[in-house]
């Protein structure tokens, strides 16, 4: 906001034309910038909302309910450009009950399922590394029996290369490696 001071200023300078135009000018690209800060803050408030309904059981519920989203989608409920979405969330975090996040982190491309749904890709990723985890140690899955287990359990056709990239992005050995002995 303005200050009492700068308004006051220019109540002095009324006698001096030169500097009351002067301080005019300032003052006025002072509102010009306090109203494109107030419009920045709205249309932020506006993306975040639409985030956070669309993914309200993400929130709730942690990673494996991320659902896929796509910057387009917002920009349409919020009525703007996509380009508008993406620099408005570079750079921008949000405090939730799964850790602070990226704003970015909540777009996310997907899958759709045999069963006519959607997984996000990090709702891949979660299930990918519970399969690992619930494996036998002693006889360990290939990537193409965990991307076999995906298709018949969660009905998610991944192709095996799919799987192999998800997993070395989460740092998951390959099943040589992690065989026990």
């Amino acid at each position: 906001r303005l200050s009492e001071a700068a308004r006051d200023a220019l109540e002095k300078a009324k006698t001096d034309k030169k500097l009351h135009l002067y301080l005019m000018k300032k003052l006025e690209r002072a509102r010009w910038f306090l109203d494109a800060v107030n419009h920045r803050r709205e249309s932020l408030l506006k993306i975040s909302t639409a985030i956070v309904q669309r993914q309200r059981e993400f929130l709730d519920y942690g990673p494996q309910r991320l659902r896929p989203l796509k910057m387009q989608e917002i920009a349409d409920v919020v009525g703007v450009h996509i380009s508008t979405i993406s620099r408005a969330i570079r750079g921008k975090f949000a405090q939730t009950p799964q850790g602070i996040l990226a704003l970015k982190a909540f777009f996310s491309g997907g899958q759709a399922t045999s069963r006519g749904g959607q997984r996000s890709r990090v709702a891949i990723h979660e299930r990918i590394k519970d399969i690992v985890e619930a494996e036998d140690r002693r006889s360990p899955l290939s990537d193409e029996e965990i991307a076999r287990v995906l298709r018949e359990r969660d009905g998610i056709k991944v192709a095996r290369r799919t799987v192999t990239k998800y997993r070395k992005a989460m740092d998951i050995p390959s099943s040589t490696m992690r065989k026990a002995f």
